[in-house]
């Protein structure tokens, strides 16, 4: 459990003692002084590439619960971070941990979870350079991580695209809920390789649902015609379907951390782009579920086939009431 009343826990130990703990347990992840931990700032040789800069959270009871492992969860906070460096075809490198825990936090729990921080960042060949901790009132705790990285390509953006360019997804969507919003591997190496693609105009990562996050890729007065039937749903989407009672194709569009990648091919290139994906990623599906058009009335996505208004317009909204 993450919280205990047992003498080991972070009230019991205090900060001092905490942040040794964080550096014997990052081991390698941590670098030596004066590039890691110990003060005011770490000190980073200057990349010759464009740095990218993204910081990302993760909240007890808002990003995951009792039923995911601490390490899962420490994991996940790097992975998601990972996957907006991803979407940018970059290359993850430097990163800050912020911690704000509760008193009774688990000195055990946090140690599993600085497991999966350090194991995750070795993966993805992360140095963990430095950060904060800070406390909660009890039975709380949060973690916000910033990560930095280089684009040596040329970093894609998400309001690049244009009229007449198709719109792509990798992997599956919907029903992220059931295991997938921290069982997943973000797409770095088919950002880095899409980066390189000049058909690609536009690339972000599907963290909010497809009904909400696609409206970033669409010019001004534009619409998404999709073509429903090659939308990919996740088979655990056909599960929340059965509990919730909306049909799959719903949970796809506005369930939420699908962590795949949402881009647009020119039409010249699409053709080119798929061949030559087939043989870079054999295992990685790619899907082409639509194409920009210009827009017609207030409408953002339309049925391909039928031409009718989409309802899934929205997707995960925090600070929202609906």
């Amino acid at each position: 459990m993450i919280f205990t009343d047992h003498a080991q826990n972070a009230l019991s130990l205090g900060e001092a003692t905490l942040i040794k703990l964080f550096t014997q347990w990052l081991d390698t992840v941590n670098p030596v002084y004066p590039r890691g931990m110990g003060d005011d700032c770490a000190v980073i040789e200057k990349s010759p590439e464009r740095l990218l800069l993204t910081t990302d959270t993760i909240t007890y009871r808002k990003h995951f619960d009792d039923s995911v492992s601490a390490y899962d969860a420490g994991a996940k906070l790097i992975k998601r971070n990972v996957s907006d460096i991803a979407a940018m075809g970059g290359i993850p490198k430097q990163a800050l941990l912020t911690l704000l825990c509760g008193p009774n936090t688990s000195i055990e729990w946090l140690k599993a979870f600085f497991d999966g921080i350090r194991e995750t960042c070795l993966k993805y060949q992360i140095q963990l350079v430095g950060g904060d901790i800070s406390s909660l009132d009890p039975n709380q705790f949060s973690a916000a991580l910033t990560l930095t990285g280089d684009a040596p390509q040329g970093p894609k953006l998400r309001r690049t695209a244009g009229v007449h360019d198709h719109i792509l997804v990798t992997g599956q969507l919907g029903g992220s809920r059931l295991g997938k919003h921290f069982k997943f591997d973000p797409r770095l190496p088919e950002g880095q390789w899409l980066a390189s693609q000049d058909a690609v105009t536009a690339m972000m990562d599907l963290t909010d649902g497809l009904g909400k996050d696609l409206q970033e890729l669409l010019p001004a007065k534009a619409a998404a015609a999709l073509s429903l039937e090659t939308i990919p749903i996740d088979s655990a989407a056909q599960t929340m379907s059965a509990q919730s009672g909306q049909p799959a194709i719903a949970h796809a569009f506005q369930d939420g951390e699908d962590y795949e990648l949402l881009f647009t091919v020119e039409a010249s290139g699409l053709d080119a782009l798929l061949k030559n994906w087939e043989v870079a990623f054999p295992k990685t599906r790619i899907s082409r579920i639509g194409q920009i058009v210009s827009g017609p009335n207030s409408a953002l996505y339309l049925d391909a086939t039928t031409g009718e208004a989409l309802p899934w317009t929205r997707g995960y909204e925090h600070l929202s009431s609906t």
